[in-house]
Order: structure tokens, then sequence, then C-alpha cells
């Protein structure tokens, strides 16, 4: 089945909606009727009008994702809620690399706390 709308114009309309990421877009789009090509396409274009803020490199992107999950969840920053925390951010579509990183540093910050 076609879509009736063009890729870039729906996901406008969603974003209306709430923020997604470059990569949940691209997914949403591709559920919707469009080829995964069509939709990846669709959602780079999103993001560079900047209507897509969300991307997979984007080191303060994601610590303002983790801060907002955790106070969306009203969960503190421990350990048990680092791998809720981390399947968070890989369905956001951040880089692996950059959220284990980040939560390498939550790691070393609540060893802190802990000693204090």
């Amino acid at each position: 089945m076609r879509p009736d709308k063009d890729a870039v114009r729906l996901g406008a309309e969603l974003l209306a909606m709430r923020d997604y990421s470059e990569k949940e877009m691209a997914e949403r789009l591709t559920r919707r009727g469009y080829s995964a090509e069509e939709s990846r396409a669709a959602a780079a274009r999103l993001v560079e009008l900047g209507l897509i803020k969300i991307s997979g490199g984007d080191r303060e992107a994601l610590r303002s994702a983790a801060r907002e999950y955790l106070l969306k969840k009203g969960k503190a920053l421990k350990p048990s809620t680092l791998s809720s925390l981390a399947a968070y951010l890989v369905r956001k579509g951040f880089d692996e690399e950059l959220i284990e990183e980040y939560l390498s540093e939550a790691a070393e910050v609540m060893r802190n706390q802990d000693r204090e």
C-alpha cells in the first residue's frame, strides 16, 4: 500500500505531536508504508531542516534524553537504573559507543557519591 502523503510531510506532522530521533522517525515512516530507503531519506531531510534534533552522535542530546527519561520515570540515577536507561537510549538511536561512555561516566559519579 502506497501512503498518501510525502514522507517528509508526514514526518513533520508526526514531529508536531512529539519529538522523534532520526532512527525512530525512519522506523515510524517504514511502519506507515514507506520503503526503508524512503524513510531514511525523509528522516535525514528532517534533520537537515532542523526539525529532528536528536541524532546518534550528539552528546548533549544524549545527556538531555537521559535526564528526561529519569525525570519522566521518576527514577534516580543508580546502578539498577542503568540497564533500562541504556535500552532507552539505544531505542532513541544514539550511538552505542556514546551510550557506553555516558554510562561509564554516570557510574563513576555514583561511585564518588557513595564515597562521600
